[in-house]
C-alpha cells in the first residue's frame, strides 16, 4: 500500500487554525512522521500518530478523499506491524471495501489494499483466506503488469508465504520456482526482487528438509546480494543469517 509521505515539513501536530492549505501540510507532516517512526521500528508510536491523523483527515478532507484513504491504509499497515493482527484485518477490510466502492475492484490502489489484506490474513493465522486473496492479487497483477513486475513478484512471493504458513510448502515451492524463472529472465540474478524470491524459495526447501537445495539457493542469493549491496548491508546480513540457520528452519520464520 502506497505511502503518502511528505518530508518537506515536520510539524508535530495538525493545527486547529490557519489556512486550509496549511492544515493539509501539517497533516502530511504528521503522516510522514508516522511513516518514519514505523521505518525506525516504533509501530506503536506510528499507530498513535496515525490514529489522530485519520480523524483530522476525515474532518478536513472528507472520508472519501484519496489522501484520507492512504492515511487509513498506513494506519492498517502500522497496526499489523504493532502485532495487532485482528485489528489490522478489520482496518484493511474496510480499506478494501472503500476503495472498491470509490475506485473499482481493478484499480491499482484497490489491488494494493487487497494485497495488504492478504498479508494481514496470513499474520492473523487465517491462512485459507490469505491464500485465496493472494492468488487473486497475483493473477490480477500478472495480467495487468506482467509476470516479472516488482509488484507481481511481491504478490507471487506473498502467495507462497501464505501457502507455506498453511502447511502447503510444496505448493509454495512450485509458485516460487516459477516466479524465480521469470525474475531471473527479466531482471537478472543481481536484482533485489530476484534475490528475495530466491531466498524465500531456499527457506521453503529448508522447511521440506531439502538442505542441499536450500544451501545452493542461499549461497547464490548471498553472492548476488553482496555484489549488489555490499557485505554490510542489512539485507545481505539477513541472507547470511538465513544461510547460517539453514539446518534449523524453524528459526527462519516462514510460518509467520
Amino acid at each position: 500500500m502506497a505511502w503518502w509521505n511528505r518530508k518537506d515539513d515536520r510539524g508535530s501536530s495538525a493545527p486547529r487554525h490557519g489556512t486550509r492549505a496549511e492544515r493539509v501540510e501539517a497533516l502530511a507532516a504528521r503522516n510522514a512522521e508516522a511513516v518514519d517512526r514505523l521505518a525506525d521500528g516504533d509501530p506503536d508510536d506510528a499507530v498513535r500518530l496515525l490514529t489522530t491523523t485519520v480523524v483530522s483527515c476525515r474532518a478536513l478532507l472528507g472520508e472519501d478523499h484519496p489522501d484520507t484513504l492512504v492515511v487509513e491504509g498506513n494506519l492498517a499497515v502500522a497496526t499489523a506491524a504493532a502485532d495487532r493482527p485482528r485489528d489490522a484485518v478489520d482496518l484493511m477490510r474496510t480499506a478494501v471495501d472503500v476503495r472498491t466502492r470509490l475506485l473499482g475492484p481493478d484499480d491499482p490502489r484497490t489491488v494494493d489494499a487487497r494485497d495488504a489484506l492478504a498479508t494481514a490474513y496470513r499474520l492473523a493465522g487465517r491462512h485459507a483466506e490469505a491464500v485465496d486473496l493472494a492468488a487473486l492479487v497475483a493473477d490480477v497483477r500478472r495480467r495487468d503488469l506482467g509476470p516479472a513486475d516488482a509488484r507481481t513478484l511481491a504478490s507471487r512471493t506473498g502467495l507462497a508465504l501464505a501457502q507455506a504458513a498453511g502447511g502447503h510448502t510444496t505448493a509454495a515451492v512450485t509458485v516460487l520456482e516459477s516466479a524465480l524463472r521469470d525474475a531471473d529472465f527479466a531482471l537478472g540474478s543481481r536484482n533485489l526482487h530476484t534475490i528475495t524470491v530466491r531466498a524465500t524459495l531456499a527457506t521453503c526447501h529448508a522447511v521440506l528438509g531439502r538442505v542441499p537445495e536450500a544451501v545452493a539457493e542461499l549461497e547464490r542469493a548471498l553472492a548476488d546480494c553482496t555484489e549488489l549491496l555490499g557485505p554490510d548491508h542489512p539485507d545481505t546480513r539477513a541472507v547470511a543469517a538465513d544461510l547460517a540457520d539453514v539446518h534449523t528452519p524453524q528459526r527462519l520464520g516462514l510460518s509467520a
